[in-house]
């Protein structure tokens, strides 16, 4: 899979990897920065890294077990609903099953965007990009550079209202990088019920 994906990005899509091996696009992406790691630790070392493991596992197909694809199936809470329709009603009703998987698909999608947030931002952890501990969050000399939300329309803040911007510390002002919207991205709370994967 990872070599397929390196040879050709364009072609062997992270769609086109899961549709072809029948899992879900989340174990391609892990798959394929598992595989990245692997590479850049062999650089590292200077020779391959131990896979006794991976060995032993295409050797023993028995260890899984066979399906047909990974595919999110949404948990909801059935109950009967019963509706009086008038007389003259040739209205449509839709399916029960065509519903469930039509919201299965809408939570498969966030569950997926999520994931690949969450992903981006452990990648950027890993390469140091995001500072963790106490030592970084020391005062700069020059000053500390803070995130300021200008109010919008009738005071609301957030996606109703107004925008945020970085203050510097002279005074001056400037919009946000990649870094801080992911930052403003990952504290705005989700609305919506938990979605069990």
């Amino acid at each position: 899979m990872y070599r397929l994906h390196k040879k050709n990005p364009q072609v062997y899509t992270v769609e086109k990897l899961a549709r072809d091996y029948r899992i879900m696009r989340q174990r391609v992406h892990a798959i394929l920065w598992l595989k990245e790691i692997e590479e850049e630790e062999e650089k590292r070392l200077g020779h391959p890294l131990d896979d006794s493991v991976e060995q032993l596992l295409d050797s023993c197909p028995e260890f899984f077990n066979s399906h047909d694809r990974e595919f999110h199936v949404a948990s909801l809470p059935y109950k009967p609903d019963f509706k009086v329709m008038p007389e003259g009603w040739d209205g449509i009703t839709k399916d029960v099953d065509e519903v469930h998987y039509e919201i299965s698909m809408k939570e498969d999608e966030m569950l997926y965007r999520e994931f690949v947030e969450k992903m981006n931002f452990n990648k950027k952890k890993m390469a140091g990009e995001v500072k963790c501990h106490k030592y970084s969050r020391r005062r700069p000399s020059d000053g500390w550079t803070f995130t300021v939300e200008k109010l919008g329309h009738q005071g609301k803040r957030g996606g109703g209202g107004g925008w945020k911007f970085a203050s510097m510390p002279d005074g001056s002002s400037r919009p946000l990088n990649d870094m801080e919207k992911m930052y403003v991205k990952r504290e705005t709370p989700r609305r919506r019920r938990r979605i069990l994967p």
